[in-house]
Formats: C-alpha cells, structure tokens, sequence
C-alpha cells in the first residue's frame, strides 16, 4: 500500500517538470482526420487531411484519401481543425467581474486556487490550450499551474506571472482606499519602490517559480485613487527588472495604458505592452521599432465600458464609454496597419471566463483581417510566450493541441466562439 502510494506521488512530481504530459506508450499512434485544417501562418484552408499523432506530439500532418484511412482514426471529417488558441493575457485566478466583489479583504487565500480550478476547465473547453496569466494573487496561478501539469485538474497549459510588482500606492495596491492609520497587508501584491527593490521583488518571484514577469507601468482603472494615463515606475526602475529577469530567462509584460509609461516600458526594454489604451503615434512607432508585443484586451474593455457601462468618471477620460471604446478600438487598428507585432489577449477575470474567443470579432471589427486575428492567438502569440517550438502550428514535433469548429473562420470568425472539439496534448478534452 504504502509502495503504491509512493509510485503515484513520484508519477506526479515527475509530470510537472514535463511541457508536454506522457498519455500514451511510445507505440501507441492516434490518427486525428480532418475535413478541413487551417494552415495558420498562411492563411489558407487545406482538406482531407490526417494527424498522426504519439505521445502527446504531431508525428505527420498529411493529404489523405478517405477511403484509406485505416478503421480506427479520430473523425472530424465534417469540422474544421486548428490549432490550439492561445490567450496572452488571462487571470484564472480572479473573478472580478462577479457583482459580488471577488476582491482579497472578503476571501481567503484559498479561494483564488479553488475559483482558478473553475476558470482554468472553462478556459479549455472554450478551445484555449495555452493561456499567459498575469498577475496571479498569492501564487495561486503557479499552483494551479503545477495541479493542472500533474493531472489533477483539466485546465490550460499556463505561464504564471506571479502577483504583478507595483509600486507603493500604484495599479494592484487595493489597500488604497484605506485610511492612512490602518496598517495594511500586501501579500497578494508585491510593492516595491527604487530599483533595488524592485530587482529583489524579481529574485523573490524567480525564487517562487514564476514563468515570467509583470511589472505595472502606470496607474489602472480597477484601483482605487489611480489614473490610468499616470506612469509610475521611472525607466531606472523598470531596466533593474527587466535586467534581472533576463539573468534568470524570463520576459517581461508591462501593463501599461498611458503614452509614457508605454514609452518608459519599451525603453526598458520589456517584451509585451499590456492594454495600450492611450497609445499614441510616439508609442506606436516605439512599439514598431522596439519589436516588442501589444496586447490589447477589446473584450474586457467592451464587457467593462458597454456592456456594464462602469462609471470612470473618476479616471481622467473625457469622452463617453461608447466613444472610449471606438478610441481604442481606433488605436488597435493603427497599431496593426503600423506594423506593430500583436498577440491575442483579452483580460479574462474582467468578463466572465470562458468568453475569450469573443474577442476576434472585435479585431476584425477594429481592422485585423480574419486570418491576421486568428494568427494573433496562434502562432504571434506562441512567438511572444517564447514556445514557437512547442505550440501555435499543427506541425510534426509541436504539441498536439488542436480544436475544431463547424464552418470556416477565415470566412466567419464567430464559429470560434462555438468550438465544439478539443484536444490538449493528444488527449481529447471536449468531443462532439
């Protein structure tokens, strides 16, 4: 009893150290038959196709006449077959939407991994294999990263961020509220002020095993007594942590809305610009140049100014929450027709999970061709996570993670929104 017992906890130890997770024996080979395969870098549509797929891996993507596939295969013969999507900006571990506040003086630490095992299953049955979480109370993102590597749980492949660092009454310090007299606990942030601490607040997330580094460059719309458009750490503060990361091989994201704190971000030499929403020409031409990712979440930003009508009044915008939204929608499109590199990210935790496709409508109603939109949640944002290697292509080596939908997206993105096949690591998730 005792010897079984140590066997399964090495099994699961050993599973988290894996990108990709063992499902089958090393001569066990699934054949996956696609009626139509979109071919994401190119934009076109190929059919009567089959995957050969072992151990959780793409062994051969092929034309194939039907009447010869063998007896046992997989059919998606009446489905169109891509790969995985990929979300880059996700908080799995959050429920801010809730109109109940899901905020971190109401509930215990426990219960931000508990809400994340709920969020992560809806996140992959809306057909998002991978998923960037950024900024995560408590380390219960790279917890629930571990669960979901060890098999306890169904989620998404995750790259957890850790609790973003901030600086003292800056975007993420929800304490900010409180009167000065109250002594207040920031264990689901980490506030750090002057370089040296914000170098230390990295050693310490590196210490925690994060999977990369989100600094707040300017204040945010979910803190109370922070102007969105306000940057707040220097450029000195900002290339202590970015120097810092890179000796341990991690990047870097920037949540950062207003024109100079974009800039104070990307001359610090971050590798993503979260939100953008004040972008400015100066901004986009530094984003160009520097190479580094925009983010933009057009689905938060529409949950939280259209569909909730939330009252920023107090956030420094001049404009009503419809025109807002066609700002940024505005910028989003000058960004991409600039040349801006973009990936896929829509804040989930700001809108209910499980909606994150709905936000390839909104690209391509901001400008972004079909293909270019759904390239953003494959391949640019497998680019940005650093795993081209690994995921964003259904190619021989890459993971077999892959969905399918009825009808064509390059023609209706919308069918994303109904997927209705899910496959993570050769093991089938969602089946029709």
């Amino acid at each position: 009893m005792r010897t079984a017992s140590v066997q399964c906890l090495l099994a699961a130890m050993l599973s988290l150290v894996a990108w990709y997770p063992q499902h089958a024996a090393a001569d066990e080979t699934l054949i996956v038959f696609a009626g139509s395969l979109v071919d994401v870098r190119s934009g076109t549509v190929r059919n009567d196709v089959a995957l050969h797929i072992r151990n959780g891996l793409i062994e051969s993507v092929e034309h194939v006449n039907p009447a010869r596939l063998p007896t046992d295969y997989l059919d998606l013969s009446g489905y169109t077959v891509l790969p995985g999507l990929i979300d880059a900006h996700t908080h799995l571990c959050d429920s801010s939407y809730l109109d109940e506040a899901f905020d971190h003086w109401t509930y215990p630490a426990a219960s931000f991994g508990i809400i994340g095992t709920v969020n992560a299953r809806k996140t992959l049955h809306a057909g998002f294999t991978t998923v960037r979480d950024l900024s995560g109370p408590f380390y219960a993102d790279t917890a629930l990263r571990d669960a979901i590597e060890a098999g306890w749980i169904e989620g998404p492949r995750v790259l957890a961020s850790g609790a973003m660092i901030t600086m003292t009454g800056g975007h993420g310090t929800w304490g900010n509220w409180i009167a000065p007299q109250h002594k207040v606990s920031t264990d689901a942030h980490v506030l750090a002020d002057g370089a040296d601490e914000v170098r230390k607040a990295v050693r310490v997330h590196v210490r925690n095993k994060v999977d990369l580094i989100k600094l707040a460059a300017t204040g945010g719309f979910g803190t109370a007594n922070s102007v969105p458009g306000a940057a707040s750490y220097t450029v000195e503060e900002l290339r202590a942590a970015v120097d810092e990361a890179r000796k341990h091989g991690l990047r870097v994201a920037a949540h950062a809305h207003g024109a100079d704190g974009i800039r104070n971000a990307l001359a610090a030499g971050v590798d993503s610009i979260e939100h953008g929403t004040m972008l400015d020409d100066d901004g986009i031409e530094a984003l160009r140049d520097s190479g580094a990712y925009l983010v933009m979440d057009l689905l938060a930003a529409r949950f939280d100014l259209i569909e909730r009508n939330r009252d920023y009044s107090d956030k420094g915008l001049d404009r009503s929450n419809e025109a807002e939204f066609a700002a940024y929608q505005a910028q989003f499109r000058k960004a991409h027709e600039a040349g801006v590199r973009m990936a896929y990210g829509t804040d989930a935790g700001i809108y209910p999970h499980g909606r994150n496709a709905e936000q390839f409508a909104l690209m391509v109603e901001a400008g972004m061709s079909n293909a270019d939109a759904i390239r953003s949640a494959t391949v640019w944002a497998a680019e940005l996570l650093g795993k081209s290697e690994q995921i964003g292509e259904l190619k021989p080596g890459k993971a077999a993670d892959l969905i399918a939908v009825s009808g064509n997206p390059l023609v209706d993105v919308t069918v994303l929104e109904r997927v209705e096949f899910v496959m993570k690591g050769g093991v089938v998730v969602v089946a029709p």
